[in-house]
């Protein structure tokens, strides 16, 4: 039966259960001749007789007839199915996204915010999350190994990526709990010119705004680096280990350990960073619905109103500071940063000793 057009099906669907040629005729917005030499062709290629006339329009289904109807109904609402499902999956409604995010969102229970009315709006698209940092969910992005993600923008999207920002956040100072800051409430950044920091890894500070260097032209001193590492979570815990201090988003709060505490920033105003959706510049259709969705929560003058124009990592500084400098020159004070690290210091009674300027601090 492979071979027989099923428009013949339907049309003997119709004569079999109106069991009448004029009627079925109208139904189908055929003429009684086209619909007989059809149902004639149908019959021929099958080598049997489906229907027998009963006068001059009414039919009676035969013995062969009956047999075939439920299949013939069958064929019909499969072929309804096949096209429902691909006008479905044209429109975006039913697929697959994969999706990126950083640990913290799903912490503050942002996620759930942003993607469950998606999903019951949406509940034929099998969503797929990964937690990815995020240059890697850029670079993840632009190969289309990953249909969109929430991250911290870069200050230029590479070719083929997108992105408008959704949450804005001040930056908040980690510190070990046994520190002397720790009795602080508020610590000014002038505070931190002794102190030793914990930061992400230079690949992962190029292109992107320094948090640590935001807080330390604040407080006017260059900010001693002596760990560094690739997920805020390893961060945090070197912080946990006495190391230094990090200079965080707002959310890693939610990531609160018993060795860690959190500290507001003296500033006027206080920095901050944001998050991002980011997408494909050549989405897939249920990528396209995702976007609109999200574009409902887009950021615009402090988040008035949907915007999907901002292209830029926002870092809210006070005037007439220039805490964003361009990519190239970050990329050689990084660069500088680790090939200073070999020397260290002593740890002698406490965990916070300083450390040279730009050095490793190591334990012996």
């Amino acid at each position: 039966m492979n071979h027989i057009e099923n428009r013949l099906f339907r049309y003997f669907v119709a004569v079999a259960e109106e069991q009448h040629f004029t009627r079925a005729a109208e139904r189908l917005g055929i003429t009684p001749p086209t619909l007989t030499h059809q149902i004639q062709k149908l019959e021929s290629q099958l080598g049997v007789k489906l229907l027998r006339r009963k006068g001059n329009t009414k039919v009676v289904v035969t013995e062969a007839g009956q047999r075939f109807l439920p299949g013939a109904r069958e064929v019909l609402r499969q072929a309804e199915e096949a096209a429902a499902i691909a006008r479905q999956a044209g429109r975006g409604e039913l697929g697959r996204l994969e999706l990126g995010f950083v640990a913290p969102l799903f912490s503050a229970g942002l996620l759930r915010r942003w993607i469950d009315t998606f999903r019951q709006t949406h509940p034929a698209i099998d969503i797929t999350i990964r937690n990815l940092v995020p240059m890697a969910q850029i670079s993840e992005i632009a190969r289309k190994e990953l249909d969109a993600g929430f991250a911290r923008p870069p200050h230029k999207y590479p070719s083929g990526v997108r992105g408008f920002e959704i949450y804005r956040q001040p930056l908040v100072l980690a510190l070990p709990r046994e520190h002397p800051l720790a009795r602080h409430k508020d610590i000014s950044p002038a505070m931190l010119a002794r102190e030793t920091f914990v930061k992400t890894t230079p690949e992962l500070d190029i292109g992107f705004s320094g948090l640590t260097e935001a807080i330390a032209r604040i407080g006017k001193f260059t900010p001693r680096v002596v760990k560094r590492d690739g997920d805020f979570i390893a961060v945090l815990g070197y912080v946990a280990l006495g190391y230094g201090i990090a200079v965080v988003p707002e959310l890693m709060k939610t990531m609160d350990g018993a060795d860690v505490v959190f500290r507001n920033i003296a500033a006027n105003p206080v920095p901050q960073t944001s998050i991002a959706f980011v997408y494909s510049s050549d989405p897939s259709p249920s990528a396209k619905l995702l976007i609109r969705h999200m574009q409902r929560h887009a950021l615009r003058n402090g988040g008035k109103g949907a915007a999907p124009r901002h292209n830029h990592d926002r870092i809210i500084i006070p005037s007439g500071l220039n805490l964003n400098p361009h990519p190239e020159v970050r990329a050689k004070r990084a660069s500088k940063d680790v090939g200073r690290g070999a020397a260290a210091c002593t740890l002698r009674g406490s965990r916070f000793a300083r450390a040279p300027q730009g050095e490793e601090m190591s334990r012996r």
